[in-house]
């Protein structure tokens, strides 16, 4: 072929690569709204009657630009609004914490009155030897009955410290939803991310495929003329295939990248807005250590989770104590009775009455006392959580304040050595040209700008990632957050 051609897709931003074998020339076309890419081969031609000739074009044909029906990029908010949306996880733990809500009203319908209705026909066949003669009693009677029953709770101790668990539980509902809230924004924000980074690499890794192919064809042409070693040439292809190898690995990650983001906001066709190259790297506010694990002690959601789950421990040993006591209740009826055919002890007519009624279990085979001590257990087991909670808090907000400080040094030194060895790549170019650097010595310089570079773009979206996982280890993630973060987004196409 006279043409080796490499074309890959972005999601929406394609890049394509048009190289010419013989000419050593490059063609590059990076678009941001979809297109089509026709390339003309011709091969050699023999004319008649003349020397054999070599035309060689590269023709970029049917260039058509489709513009999306969208006008913009999607940015990070809405990014998460869509998750909001269409992310089944994101709306499974919105109706849980619906339902959650719900138990209140079933913990204070058992303390309000009850009102039942009732209903019944009952037929009694006796046989005439056993009915006395005297009374002249029928052998088969019907009775008829239906009445209206109210209950009313005076004494329910089991009902009333059901009520407060219930609200108990009502308050951890509220905190392990800000607890999803927080892993939801972190979960889309990494995945929005962790696409720009592998488009990011890709795009690193498709460049350097580039450069170093071109470097091989350059060097196979001067191999014909035996200006190079062949050794150097087959260095050269080392480097090239392990580039390609490279960034088919990367490609692969961006495909994943953007199936991730795809299973938490639903399919999207948009170009996703990108980093500003101009963005500054500021360490969140407060700056001191000791600031945040104040932070953490006074906010960290995990701490407030197992608070509410020792008081809800708690709560659960006295409604099984409630248990010791009696249940009273005043019961009220009104009726009608009617019992056919009528005999001297028939009734029929309206009927009511009224009382209190008392139920007390005074012996359950010890049940209640076995559930009185495993609830104190729990108690216990709750206090050593709650110790745990505050352990982990301190940990987790120490090793994100320091990640982050890490973060920004790492970005400055990253950023130095990738244009330090930039600058290393391209002197090496020059001065091979003049034969005071071998090929090895520029392969190995450009292999360090390339790999610098791909450090660089790590650690960016390292840094973004880590502020936000400090934010959430003192229970300060909210969508606000990932407003400002929006502002560091600009939409490609537009600049």
């Amino acid at each position: 072929m006279g043409y080796d051609t490499v074309q890959y897709l972005l999601h929406n931003e394609q890049i394509s690569a048009c190289y010419c074998n013989q000419c050593n020339k490059k063609y590059t076309k990076i678009m941001t709204t979809r297109f089509s890419i026709a390339l003309l081969r011709t091969r050699p031609v023999r004319r008649k009657g003349g020397p054999k000739t070599m035309k060689i074009k590269c023709v970029l044909a049917s260039c058509v630009l489709f513009f999306a029906p969208w006008s913009h990029a999607l940015d990070l908010v809405d990014a998460l609004q869509r998750a909001k949306v269409n992310d089944p996880n994101w709306q499974a733990n919105l109706l849980q914490y619906e339902a959650d809500q719900l138990n209140l009203g079933i913990a204070q319908g058992n303390l309000l009155p009850t009102i039942s209705l009732s209903g019944n026909v009952t037929r009694k066949n006796q046989p005439i030897g056993q009915v006395s003669s005297v009374l002249s009693m029928p052998d088969t009677t019907t009775t008829k009955q239906v009445a209206i029953t109210a209950r009313q709770p005076l004494f329910r101790w089991d009902a009333w410290e059901g009520l407060k668990q219930v609200k108990t539980s009502l308050s951890l509902s509220e905190v392990n939803l800000q607890l999803q809230r927080q892993q939801h924004i972190l979960d889309v924000t990494e995945a929005y991310f962790n696409v720009l980074r592998q488009q990011s690499l890709t795009a690193a890794n498709l460049q350097e495929e580039q450069a170093l192919l071109e470097q091989l064809n350059m060097m196979n042409a001067k191999l014909r003329e035996g200006l190079v070693a062949k050794s150097d040439v087959s260095e050269a292809n080392a480097q090239y295939q392990s580039a390609q190898a490279n960034r088919i690995a990367t490609h692969v990650q961006l495909v994943l990248a953007q199936e991730q983001l795809a299973q938490i906001i639903g399919p999207y066709q948009e170009n996703l807005a990108v980093l500003r190259e101009d963005f500054q790297f500021q360490k969140p506010y407060p700056a001191e250590l000791s600031a945040w694990t104040n932070l953490a002690l006074a906010q960290n959601l995990g701490i407030q989770q197992a608070r509410l789950q020792q008081r809800y421990a708690e709560d659960q040993k006295r409604v099984e104590q409630a248990a010791l006591y009696p249940q009273i209740e005043a019961v009220g009826s009104y009726g009608y009775s009617e019992q056919t055919p009528d005999n001297i002890m028939s009734t029929k007519g309206n009927f009511d009455q009224i009382g209190i009624e008392m139920n007390w279990n005074v012996y359950t085979g010890g049940r209640t006392k076995k559930s009185i001590q495993k609830a104190a257990v729990n108690v216990k087991k709750s206090e050593a959580e709650l110790d745990a909670a505050i352990r982990k808090a301190n940990t987790e907000v120490k090793k994100s304040y320091l990640q982050v400080e890490t973060d920004q040094a790492k970005l400055q030194a990253r950023k130095a050595a990738m244009e330090s060895s930039s600058l290393v790549s391209r002197a090496s170019q020059g001065q091979y040209q003049e034969g005071l650097k071998t090929m090895v010595d520029v392969l190995l310089a450009q292999r360090n700008a390339f790999s610098a570079k791909q450090d660089y773009v790590n650690a960016k979206y390292d840094y973004l990632i880590n502020v936000l996982h400090l934010k959430a280890s003192v229970g300060k993630l909210t969508e606000q957050d990932i407003q400002e973060m929006n502002a560091w987004l600009v939409d490609k196409a537009r600049l």
